[in-house]
């Protein structure tokens, strides 16, 4: 029986044990490219723009209006604050600061200017970090239940040699669930399912997709941009969750305390292509569009969890227990996107720039996972359809919109940008917004770009969920993110 790993990305409230790979692949469905700091200025509002070696993540034609080649870095701060606090204890708020340095672009642009009607040829080859997941939350606070009825649940119906390793037998190896009448129900030390239990849980998150990607695009006759990538996109995803339950008062009969600590790491590389085309209208206007292709990709879990159990009935007692290293390979293939883009330029005497408009469109349920294709056990097949089944379920289409503009003037630049995203999920009501800003100065040799992007999540969580959902330990996790990235260009 696989673990289960209640993972939440932008996700608004765990999956159960069938789902969780619809959580994998809304995880690696989202991409938030930062790359270079002037679309990062713009709120990635940059499809029918060009002159920027970002765009190749938008609309690759865009790459066709560079005229000269170009050298690319840029570094990277976040910053993140994140609140989280049980919804049946909110007055109890636990909050987590964590900031962190990265790379977000490394690209290069070789220009070329044929003498014939394709009025420019360009390649371009570079790093992109395309999702960041480095985040770390603690929610604390007396809810209703405790997380041995969720292991009891996963127990009930099994003889005990058969319990998988890392949840149900944990449980019953320490004590936390206990079968008296040998008929393969759990009872837990708890008399009633609802008693008021103290819980903590520390939840660290590491990782994110870096993508290498190949591009070429060409201007014909000044008036169309074609554009072609390939990438490869490389995951990597780390979570550690140490949850406890403690009788802190000393008002429960048996149970003292238990920790049980989860360990998770997912890698994993794949490919996709995207294509685009822009159209020149009066030399002001454009209008452009480019298809994503799914990402095909290929993903190794490997994970692990540990049960420490304390309770006392006339005797103090404590017991643990380590799984083994469980692994586990399976496919994944990412929604196609589309993306529509309407600009324009202008030019009042010294002051130059352009406005531009981004709708993406996203369907969640072409995405699929296959269990199937490095696993020979019978029971993937079904349980691969019924992921699948989920997904079509559970998954809907997003419609994201981002808006950006950037004023010139000589030398200096000005940016400003704001986006709003839709989750993935049917049953989500909310909204991811972002707002950004940028900065920057252009000589004829160099350039050095600052863009600042400031987005705020709130999401539903829950450390595990059993039957009756009135005693899942719901709680709201908000996060506030700040990102600053300066590039760095050099023209050759």
């Amino acid at each position: 029986m696989r673990i289960i790993f209640l993972l939440t990305i932008i996700i608004y409230t765990a999956q159960l044990a069938s789902s969780q790979n619809i959580s994998d692949v809304a995880r690696w469905s989202y991409q938030d490219p930062t790359g270079t700091s002037r679309t990062m200025g713009v709120a990635n509002a940059y499809g029918a723009m060009g002159g920027d070696y970002s765009v190749v993540h938008i609309n690759p034609a865009g790459l066709a209006d560079f005229r000269i080649s170009e050298f690319i870095i840029t570094p990277s701060l976040r910053a993140q604050k994140s609140t989280g606090f049980f919804t049946a204890n909110a007055a109890n708020t636990t909050t987590v600061h964590k900031t962190s340095l990265g790379l977000d672009n490394l690209s290069f642009v070789i220009a070329s200017n044929p003498e014939s009607r394709w009025t420019s040829s360009n390649f371009a080859m570079g790093y992109t970090r395309q999702a960041f997941f480095n985040r770390q939350f603690t929610i604390e606070g007396v809810t209703p239940g405790s997380i041995t009825t969720y292991f009891a649940e996963k127990a009930n119906g099994i003889k005990p040699d058969d319990l998988d390793d890392f949840i149900a037998f944990p449980a019953y190896n320490t004590g936390a669930i206990f079968d008296t009448d040998k008929d393969n129900f759990y009872e837990t030390d708890f008399a009633s399912e609802d008693t008021p239990v103290f819980k903590s849980q520390n939840v660290r998150q590491t990782g994110g997709t870096n993508e290498l990607t190949m591009a070429w695009a060409g201007e014909y006759d000044h008036k169309l941009n074609v554009g072609l990538a390939v990438g490869v996109p490389i995951f990597n995803f780390e979570e550690s969750k140490d949850y406890t339950e403690e009788d802190l008062d000393g008002s429960l009969p048996v149970f003292t305390k238990l920790t049980y600590d989860e360990l998770l790491n997912t890698t994993g590389v794949g490919i996709n292509v995207r294509g685009g085309a822009t159209l020149k209208i009066a030399n002001r206007l454009r209008i452009a569009g480019a298809f994503h292709s799914p990402t095909w990709a290929k993903f190794t879990d490997d994970y692990s969890t540990s049960l420490v159990y304390s309770f006392n009935d006339g005797e103090a007692q404590t017991y643990d227990y380590q799984s083994q290293n469980g692994s586990f390979e399976y496919n994944i293939k990412t929604p196609w996107k589309f993306v529509g883009s309407i600009g324009s330029t202008y030019q009042v005497g010294d002051l130059k720039g352009f406005v531009d408009a981004d709708v993406e469109f996203i369907d969640y349920t072409n995405a699929s996972y296959d269990g199937t294709a490095y696993s020979s056990d019978p029971g993937e097949s079904t349980y691969t359809n019924e992921v699948n089944r989920d997904i079509q379920k559970k998954l809907g289409s997003a419609t994201n919109l981002r808006l950006g503009t950037e004023l010139a003037y000589k030398y200096l630049r000005l940016r400003l940008g704001y986006g709003i995203e839709r989750t993935p999920f049917i049953a989500d009501d909310f909204f991811n917004k972002r707002v950004s800003f940028g900065i920057g100065y252009r000589d004829e040799n160099y350039y050095v770009d600052l863009g600042i992007r400031t987005t705020s999540l709130n999401e539903g969580y829950n450390a595990y969920t059993v039957i009756d959902s009135k005693l899942d330990p719901l709680a709201n996790i908000q996060s506030d993110n700040t990102r600053a990235n300066l590039t760095i260009g050099f023209k050759f």
